[in-house]
């Protein structure tokens, strides 16, 4: 179909309408989209990851005097309920492979609406990488 003939264009125009309001499959997300979702953090389930947020921009920083590694993600509840989540972070080394430094698993209230932070410091300084699990607490 040629879009740039006066009377197709409408046509077009319609289609493109009726095309952006439709069922699957849904128009692909941008680069920059993608770029937001934190690959370091995986989420166990399905119904904590419609309700769970994670921030776009973790802070990860070597601890001054120890080189050890610190990490801090931020977590939103975006439900209408309390919800408790189980936090786990494991440290990598450069490869991304574990260095048998996890911490335990942290339990986490978040109230609806609320947002808070998830730190955690590895014990040496071998970490250069990290992977932060979360999953209910039921």
């Amino acid at each position: 179909m040629n879009c740039r003939h006066p009377i197709v264009s409408a046509s077009c125009a319609a289609l493109f309408v009726f095309a952006a309001c439709s069922s699957p499959p849904y128009a692909a997300r941008t680069i920059e989209d993608d770029a937001e979702m934190e690959s370091n953090v995986t989420v166990t389930d399905s119904e904590l990851y419609d309700v769970l947020h994670v921030g776009r921009n973790p802070l990860v920083e070597r601890v001054p005097g120890t080189d050890q590694l610190r990490v801090v993600v931020t977590l939103r509840n975006v439900d209408d309920e309390a919800i408790q989540v189980l936090a786990q972070m494991s440290f990598l080394n450069a490869q991304k492979q574990p260095i048998g430094d996890d911490t335990n698993k942290q339990v986490k209230l978040l109230a609806p609406g609320e947002t808070i932070t998830h730190t955690a410091i590895s014990k040496s300084a071998e970490a250069r990488d990290w992977q932060l699990r979360l999953s209910w607490n039921r």
